[in-house]
Parts: C-alpha cells; sequence; structure tokens
C-alpha cells in the first residue's frame, strides 16, 4: 500500500517509543500532571496513558512487518492507532500540560502528525479492495456518533460562550468540532456512496474510536482512586462507545484479508 515506507515508519517509531516512555513516566508519578490538571480529569489522564503505552507498543510491533510492504490492512491498523497518539498527545500539547516531559508531549504529537502526512503522500488508495465489507452500518454509526457529539459538545460550549467562563479540557471540544467530527461525517459519506477514501478510512477510524471510548472507560472506572463515585450510567454509555466502533473491526478486518 506504501511503496516508499521507510519515512512514516520512522517517524511513527520515534513517536512510539517516546510515547512508551512519556506514558510510562505519568502512570509512575500522576503527580506529573498536577497541579495544571484538574482532579476531576485525573482519572482520565491515567486511563489515557494506559491506551498510550498499549497503542504506542502496536506501534512498535508494526513497525517490522510494515518495513517489509506489509499487507494494507496493517497499515490502516497502524493509521488507526498513529491517529490516537496523534490525538491524544496533542491534547498534552495544546492544553499546555507545563511539565518536566512537555517537550517530550509536543514531539509525540508532532511525529505522529508528520507520520500521517507522509503516509498520505505516499498511500496508494487502489490497494484497498475490501470484499464487501459493511459499509453502510459503519458510515450510520459514524454518522451517528459525530450527530451526538456535536449536539454534546455545542450543550457545554454555547452556555460557557455566554458565560464567558472556557469549560475544562478545551483542547477537546478544538479537536472534534474542527478535525475528528467531520472526518467521521465527510467517512460516512463516503462510505454510503462506496468511495475508495471511505474504505481507507473506516478501519482507523474505527480504531481509533474503539481506543479512545476505552481509556474514558477505564478512567471511569478507577475514578475511585481519586475519591469520585463510579456512575453505573456513564460505565454502560462508554462500554456502548467502545464497543461498537470494535465490533465493526472484526468485519472490517476479514474484508481487508491479502
Amino acid at each position: 500500500m506504501v511503496a516508499r515506507s521507510a519515512l512514516p515508519l520512522a517517524l511513527s517509531t520515534l513517536a512510539a517509543l517516546l510515547a512508551v516512555g512519556l506514558s510510562l513516566s505519568g502512570l509512575a508519578q500522576p503527580s506529573l500532571y498536577q497541579p495544571m490538571t484538574p482532579d476531576r480529569l485525573m482519572p482520565g489522564t491515567l486511563s489515557q496513558d494506559i491506551v498510550s503505552f498499549a497503542a504506542a507498543l502496536g506501534l512498535v510491533a508494526l513497525a517490522r512487518p510494515l518495513s517489509r510492504r506489509g499487507p494494507a490492512r496493517l497499515w490502516l491498523a497502524w493509521l488507526g492507532l498513529l491517529g490516537y497518539l496523534a490525538y491524544a498527545y496533542g491534547l498534552y500539547a495544546f492544553e499546555t500540560v507545563v511539565n518536566p516531559l512537555y517537550l517530550g508531549y509536543v514531539a509525540v504529537f508532532g511525529l505522529a502528525l508528520w507520520a500521517v502526512f507522509a503516509f498520505f503522500a505516499r498511500a496508494d488508495r487502489n490497494r484497498i479492495r475490501p470484499d464487501t465489507p459493511p459499509r453502510r452500518l459503519t458510515a450510520v454509526l459514524f454518522a451517528v456518533l459525530a450527530a451526538l457529539f456535536f449536539g454534546l459538545w455545542l450543550s457545554i460550549l454555547i452556555p460557557a460562550m455566554a458565560s464567558r467562563i472556557p469549560p475544562e479540557g478545551a483542547t477537546i471540544f478544538v479537536f472534534d468540532l474542527a478535525l475528528a467530527l467531520p472526518a467521521l461525517v465527510a467517512s460516512a459519506v463516503l462510505l454510503w456512496r462506496g468511495g475508495a477514501w471511505g474504505d481507507v478510512l473506516a478501519l482507523p477510524l474505527l480504531l481509533k474510536l474503539a481506543t479512545l471510548g476505552l481509556s474514558v472507560l477505564i478512567g471511569t472506572l478507577i475514578g475511585p482512586l481519586w475519591g469520585f463515585a463510579v456512575v453505573r450510567a456513564d460505565v454502560a454509555t462508554y462500554a456502548v462507545l467502545t464497543l461498537l466502533p470494535a465490533a465493526l473491526l472484526r468485519p472490517w478486518w476479514r474484508a481487508l484479508a491479502p
């Protein structure tokens, strides 16, 4: 799928190795994130480090087979994991979590982003020929999630704009409203119409949604470590948001078999 893979793989491997060290440091010493991070967001910060560590290990593991012209579906899994790292460390970078590791957050974000650019500059979308994937079901899921989060984020932002008091974690709203949610809408349209780029984006977006949902779910479950009660309705909601995209990963993976 990528004829000249050296640059995107080098950038992603550097980002992944750096993310391994950063996430382990955060897990070993959560106080690194304080006082910049409110107590309410600390469980999510720890869970993000857990998932970032796993995603980074996945990228390192994929580097070897991809350097040998691995199948297209491995590249798409690589893209999804890389998208998660770019999103996660972009939040740290733009939220100005200025601690001794801050430049590392900026570096992971930059390396991951440039690796994505290098991938799309070299990718041959004609190599993606999935065998009857669940395009329309995936399109419906993407459209529903986009509508849900557009509404949810606006319900938080509009009162904040009126009161002129910024909400906590404001970078999430920027990333989602400007990038992530429009990507879901565009992918939904492409998939519904059977466009080739829809096939390219489906598996990476499903993987990113599943990993991001897992991060939020873990953060909810470990809330008691910071004195927050576990709300069953929240656990159920985040479990569904994790499992729905995860359930579609298998049929897409099989449809993209080499």
